[in-house]
């Protein structure tokens, strides 16, 4: 997608890229009284090189209806000529500190910049500098249990004064793998052996198919996957709006980010998915929520898996990284199973309906990147029921005990070794209808309390 916008006949800026923020600065544009603001967009959707997540029709099955145009949040402010442009911050939390990078537009040379983090209004840590270190002594580290957030302040300051402010948070946590007392490749979260429960959610709406209804609407998706028992969502190739991330940083929910894959085979749809990946990885960096990037799904549209993965570590080593999601599915794959995930912290398989577990490797946490897919037809809830489909079917009095019957077995692969399993999906997308609820997030098909009292007897692992 490529944007232009004008103010008052004047060109002030164009983008590429319709999943990324950006802004322009209109000062040059504007004058006293009324203005006007043109807002050019060419949106060519499932018909070009640009990424665009589930929105096409493939040979392999159908996707979902296409949104089109502006589908997240526009907003105009005024800031001083000398201000805050952004702030990129990583925890480090075996020295207990924050690392802060501040960026600033005009000439700030005789100015001074300061952060101060504090909790509930103490502060906790104070730096000066564009580059600094807030020390957080016996830090509260921040997990789906314990979702702990710092209040962090950043001022740019002429003389002791305050010349611009921001606020923001942030969450103390830390992800890696390693191996466990037996010597199986694990997921840690904060130095603790994490499972990561979750499930596939693409953030598609009825109402709105891309777009939230409304900012209560993106909490509640959160709140209702939590609510099941869940502490992962694999946000499925789509890059949401900033509210999202921050209802799963505040309720606490561990988020594998998926890169929306390539338009197309070309040398241009290359061009566009790398530099959409680098805004991305800027973009979302401060949401303590994100553990993981994925960097292809399935085998659509991959090309230079080992490089680009790499290039995703070198470029974010605060987080884990899956090169290939469902490699199994990539029947272009190398014979070899040792090169199906060069480079990649994990390996991962899909498993309809599953579970299933993927291959051990040394230095390589296993995971279940998809399963499930069962569908419940419901009647008065369904987006087309004439096309309504699954991977296989279960009646709606016999779903439950299926689903506690599928989740037994997975507690076998998770003894034997497995870190994370994705179930597809919270919630029916269209003509799919394998979700927990109904796209109209009206009815459970499992009541919630049931689906809790199941996921939390998989985590405490007695049954």
């Amino acid at each position: 997608m490529a944007t232009t916008v004008f103010v008052n006949g004047k060109q002030v800026g164009d983008n590429q890229g319709g999943y990324n923020a950006f802004s322009f600065d209109i000062t040059s544009a504007v004058h006293k009284g009324e203005n006007d603001i043109l807002v050019k967009v060419y949106d060519p959707t499932d018909a070009g090189p640009n990424p665009h997540g589930k929105q096409v029709l493939k040979p392999e099955g159908i996707m979902y209806t296409p949104t089109s145009g502006i589908w997240q949040t526009v907003w105009l402010e005024t800031v001083p000529e000398v201000s805050i442009a952004s702030l990129k911050f990583t925890p480090d939390v075996d020295n207990g500190a924050l690392t802060l990078h501040v960026s600033t537009r005009g000439d700030a040379k005789d100015y001074t910049i300061e952060a101060v983090a504090s909790d509930k209004g103490k502060e906790v840590g104070k730096a000066q500098g564009s580059d600094m270190t807030l020390k957080i002594p016996g830090a509260h580290l921040w997990s789906p249990d314990d979702p702990f957030l710092y209040d962090l302040t950043v001022k740019i300051l002429r003389k002791g004064k305050t010349v611009d402010e921001v606020t923001s948070y942030f969450g103390m946590r830390k992800i890696e793998i390693k191996k466990d007392a037996q010597g199986q490749e694990r997921v840690y979260l904060n130095n603790k052996y994490t499972f990561n429960l979750g499930v596939l959610d693409q953030g598609f709406w009825p109402d709105g198919l891309h777009t939230a209804p409304t900012d209560e609407a993106l909490k509640f998706d959160v709140e209702v996957i939590k609510g099941m028992g869940f502490n992962t969502i694999r946000k499925h190739i789509k890059i949401e709006p900033a509210r999202w991330y921050y209802h799963c940083d505040k309720l606490g929910m561990l988020v594998w980010q998926d890169m929306p894959y390539p338009g197309d085979t070309t040398d241009i749809a290359h061009e566009i998915f790398e530099k959409e990946n680098a805004v991305t990885l800027e973009q979302l960096h401060n949401y303590p929520s994100i553990v993981q990037w994925v960097v292809f799904n399935e085998g659509w549209n991959r090309y230079d898996q080992q490089r680009l993965t790499e290039w995703t570590k070198k470029t974010d080593p605060s987080r884990i990284v899956n090169g290939h999601s469902g490699e199994n599915y990539d029947r272009s794959s190398p014979p070899n199973v040792a090169d199906k995930w060069k480079s990649s912290d994990v390996t991962d398989v899909h498993s309809y309906p599953g579970p299933g577990i993927s291959p051990k490797l040394e230095g390589k946490a296993r995971f279940l990147g998809e399963w499930g897919g069962v569908r419940v037809v419901t009647p008065g809830h369904q987006w087309d029921g004439a096309k309504g489909w699954g991977y296989i079917q279960s009646a709606a009095a016999d779903f439950a005990r299926k689903y506690s019957f599928m989740m037994r077995h997975m507690k076998l692969y998770e003894e034997e070794g497995l870190s994370a399993s994705i179930y597809t999906q919270p919630f029916d997308v269209e003509i799919e209808e394998n979700g927990l609820m109904t796209y109209d997030r009206e009815l459970y098909k499992i009541p919630k309390e049931e689906i809790r009292k199941i996921n939390e007897t998989f985590m405490k692992g007695s049954w």
